[in-house]
């Protein structure tokens, strides 16, 4: 087998890799999220942690970051808003203008969401050590950054624990 030959069948099983990596990791977060203590969907959690993450944000801005529709974000919000996690609340900049934010019960829906899948990736890392975890986290940023196509393949070294 060629250079080339093997470098494409390994690129392939990356792949494949990959692929049963997100399809498990996503039947694992829903597994997480409809845990009666936080019972969430996923679109709700996409949504509860990108207003957590920006503080406050206009639907416009959500919608982007969320890669929802404008339509199906209004549901989603009025949802969380039925359940007392998030508002709608004029913006301290431009009153003209309502942006969404996280109610207390809504960061604590957040945090228990944060803190169950910490306790669900201490579990799945368990068996790594410190030297492997810390260079299967510098290849993750490395994998990550090329797939936002942003890297000229190298990582830097503040991102590979030095």
């Amino acid at each position: 087998m060629s250079e080339r030959a093997a470098q494409i069948a390994r690129v392939d099983h990356i792949d494949r890799i990959f692929r049963e990596l997100t399809w498990h990791g996503q039947k694992h977060a829903i597994q997480t999220l409809t845990r009666p203590e936080i019972g969430l969907t996923m679109p709700q959690m996409i949504t509860l942690l990108a207003i957590h993450d920006s503080g406050s944000c206009r639907m416009g801005t959500l919608a982007e970051v969320t890669q929802q529709s404008g339509g199906t974000l209004t549901g989603i919000v009025d949802r969380l808003i039925d359940d007392g996690l998030v508002e709608r609340v004029r913006s301290a900049e431009d009153r003209r203008v309502i942006e969404v934010t996280l109610t207390a019960e809504g960061r604590a829906r957040v945090e228990e969401v944060l803190v169950a899948r910490r306790d669900d990736m201490i579990r799945i890392l368990a068996e790594f050590d410190d030297y492997q975890l810390e260079h299967f986290e510098a290849l993750l940023l490395r994998f990550l950054h090329g797939l936002r196509g942003t890297t000229d393949g190298t990582v830097p070294a503040r991102e590979m624990g030095a």
